[in-house]
């Protein structure tokens, strides 16, 4: 159970490397292969499975793979012969790839085989091959012996010695020559070497200091390197890549050599810091169940370009660290503006070609998925967003931290740019992007090879571009995830759905149109109830809690245009109040503050402010709808005014009139207007407080009123100075 469990640990990072033409010389079509500790047959087959599938992209085939033994900065010994063996032989049989063997620790026991099977070995100062001999590992017999012959082969077989010295610790190294080449050679064969041929050996010649007469053999770089088993040295992986001329980018690695743990989720909505924070919240979920891969299908689009920034920020913040999580992009349509930001934050991203949606006109090219549409943003002339320049910035400062060229961002933003594709004059391997302008300034060193963009349009790029450019580390035929998962050594059984928390799916919930509109409702209808009734509190809280749910569920604390909506929906509430209880009436103050609230509530549910006609329209539109929940209130409300005392149970919410007499309940009389103006200067007793509203006694009815100002507390004698229609406003007398 334990070999098949550590079987797992063989997991490797293909992560973007730096797209073609985005540096001069770094290869954009390297492999970088975390070989797990210990090996596994489970572990062998995910390796295998992921250099084929890199080796057979389509788009960008791999030429150069690099195997790092110590991916987690740790020694590495394996028992197992069988796995390491198989490895090794899958490792010597890449016919047309470079292979290289990346060593900074300790490798020893049967590590060593596949080890060997590299064409190249880079190590660092700390490193130390071998020995084969570790605890664990029984004494090699014919079949382990003729392996490290055979990975070997004939080109090193002047090195057979000295590999057999890390398995066999009798083995005495000493040194002859063989048509001009070193030549080792166990002392106690030494006349079986002369007869092949090897000169400078006797039984007399002392043995090699590295030799370790009486243990296993174990090498450091010097002696690596003057076998010839070493070639390069390198302390870090930024060093290997400078040596190798491999993009940095390439080495990220989230897993550490880890199972593969995969999730899946679909991004979709608009982007803005209540999905920010939704994912960051979804991805440490993640973690928590040790996941490790996270497929993100990105449906998204428009909203807060800032908080898309954000967002970008806290997945590369995912992909670093102990619990780090590999981030693969999916767009299976379009990822515009927003999207655009999160596509580029993903560890690297995996385009659609849309087969099956282009079947019916297989040259409508624009059926292939896209990213990097800002037309809508921009507008027609381009300049019409504020602070597009500062996002054109923020997103090619993002491209750039992840290995991207910065020359496509400004594409997408400059209608005027010319982009092409420059060959070097001097050396004919080497593209470059840039400008047409910086082209003809550098004539002497660059010749143009293809153009990118014209001048006129903005860039936007189809799947196959994008794969051309290196944005896409692959592309796939349709739309549907489960043709992503195979080059990352999962299959679809095996990737879980990523489920956000019960607070994200009621936040989803509260956000759909109908329920908003409802709680807006709600709300209003308990916020004129309380007004009407002060004292009544269950209106009140209700009214508050529909309105802190509206703004929660829609801005989610978050987005440029949350706070003006907030200050406009408190000045509105300020204002109403004004009206009602400092200058009763209807005029100015109630108006504007109605207004206000609604555009409060309006703007809560856009991102920033209106700009273009459409989306003033849709402004309206929303302040619409929620000047109908407010008529709906009203009518409510006094629905709710008229009958709820007589509702058992719910009458207790309100005060009652008190008895008159011996069996005989008073009155409650809520006047027409003509009744109202008749009490005009009539005196009566408050029977409830003012504060302002309340219940006042007249003979024997009781009436709604509202004080003149400040609270009149129960059983004071009150005047009726002022009536307008069916208010009645009293003072103290």
């Amino acid at each position: 159970m334990r070999d098949a469990v550590l079987g797992l640990t063989a997991i490797l990072c293909l992560t973007a490397s730096t797209p073609a033409f985005a540096q001069d010389k770094a290869d954009a079509n390297a492999l970088f292969v975390a070989v797990p500790n210990p090996i596994t047959s489970e572990g062998f087959r995910f390796i295998r499975e992921r250099v084929e599938s890199a080796r057979n992209d389509r788009d960008r085939p791999a030429t150069k793979v690099v195997f790092d033994f110590n991916p987690d900065d740790k020694d590495a010994a394996t028992t197992d012969f069988g796995a390491c063996y198989s490895l090794a032989k899958f490792i010597a049989g890449l016919h047309g790839m470079d292979t290289i063997g990346f060593v900074h620790g300790k490798a020893a026991g049967h590590t060593v085989l596949p080890v060997l099977a590299c064409k190249e070995l880079a190590v660092s100062s700390a490193s130390r091959l071998g020995p084969v001999a570790v605890e664990g590992v029984p004494p090699p017999g014919t079949v382990e012996k003729t392996a490290y012959a055979e990975i070997l082969g004939d080109g090193r077989a002047r090195l057979l010695a000295a590999v057999q010295k890390l398995y066999d610790p009798d083995v005495v190294l000493i040194k002859g020559v063989k048509n001009g080449s070193d030549w080792y050679v166990d002392r106690r064969a030494v006349a079986k070497a002369r007869l092949e041929g090897v000169n400078g050996v006797r039984d007399e010649t002392p043995p090699l200091p590295f030799g370790n007469p009486g243990q296993p053999g174990s090498y450091d770089p010097a002696t690596l390197k003057a076998m010839g088993l070493c070639k390069l040295t390198a302390e870090s992986r930024d060093q290997l890549a400078e040596l190798y001329q491999i993009a940095p980018s390439t080495f990220r690695d989230p897993l550490q050599g880890r199972p593969p743990v995969a999730f899946h989720y679909v991004l979709k909505g608009e982007v803005d810091g209540g999905m920010r924070e939704s994912l960051d919240r979804l991805i440490k979920d993640v973690k928590r169940k040790k996941g490790n891969i996270l497929f993100l299908e990105v449906r998204c689009g428009g909203g807060d370009l800032a908080a898309a920034r954000d967002l970008a920020d806290d997945l590369r913040k995912h992909q670093t660290g102990d619990d780090a999580v590999l981030v693969v992009g999916f767009i299976p349509d379009r990822a515009p503006d927003s999207a655009t930001f999160v596509a580029l934050g993903c560890s690297e991203i995996v385009m659609s070609k849309r087969k099956d949606a282009a079947e019916a006109n297989p040259n409508d090219e624009a059926r292939e998925a896209e990213i990097g549409d800002f037309g809508a943003f921009l507008g027609k002339g381009g300049k019409a967003a504020p602070n597009a320049d500062q996002f054109r910035k923020s997103l090619k400062e993002l491209a750039e931290l992840q290995g991207y060229p910065g020359i496509l961002v400004d594409g997408m933003f400059d209608r005027d740019l010319e982009i092409v594709r420059a060959k070097s004059k001097t050396d004919r391997t080497r593209y470059r992007l840039m400008s047409a302008a910086d082209l003809k300034a550098d004539e002497a060193n660059w010749e143009a090879a293809a153009q990118v963009k014209p001048k006129g349009q903005l860039l936007q790029l189809s799947a196959t571009r994008a794969a051309e450019l290196g944005v896409a580390r692959r592309t796939v035929d349709n739309r549907d995830i489960k043709e992503v998962y195979a080059p990352y050594g999962v299959t679809p059984n095996s990737v879980r759905e990523a489920e956000p928390g019960w607070l994200d799916r009621f936040a989803d919930f509260l956000k759909r149109p109908e329920v908003t509109v409802l709680l807006v409702l709600v709300g209003f209808m308990g916020l004129m109830l309380e007004l009407k009734a002060p004292g009544l509190t269950v209106p009140g809280i209700t009214s508050a809690l529909c309105f802190i749910l509206v703004f929660w569920s829609q801005s989610r604390f978050s987005g440029e245009t949350f706070v003006l909506a907030m200050l406009l929906f408190v000045l509105g509430l300020v204002l109403v109040a004004l009206e009602i209880f400092v200058l009763p009436g209807f005029g100015a103050p109630g108006v504007v503050g109605i207004l206000c609230m609604l555009a409060g509530l309006g703007l809560v549910t856009v991102e920033r402010v209106p700009q273009t006609g459409g989306e003033w329209s849709d402004l309206g539109g929303r302040m619409g709808q929620y000047l109908l929940a407010m008529a709906g209130a009203l009518a409510g409300a006094i629905t709710i005014a008229r009958y709820l005392p007589n509702i058992p149970g719910a009458n207790r919410l309100v005060l009652g009139a008190p008895e008159t007499g011996p069996g005989g309940a008073a009155e409650w009389h809520l006047p027409g207007a003509d009744a109202a103006a008749g009490l005009l200067g009539a005196i009566g007793t408050t029977n409830t407080p003012l504060r302002p509203a309340g219940v006042v006694r007249f003979a024997d009815a009781f009436v709604d009123v509202v004080s003149e100002g400040g609270y009149i507390p129960p059983g004071a004698r009150v005047q009726v100075v002022e009536v307008e229609g069916t208010r009645i406003v009293v003072k103290e007398v």
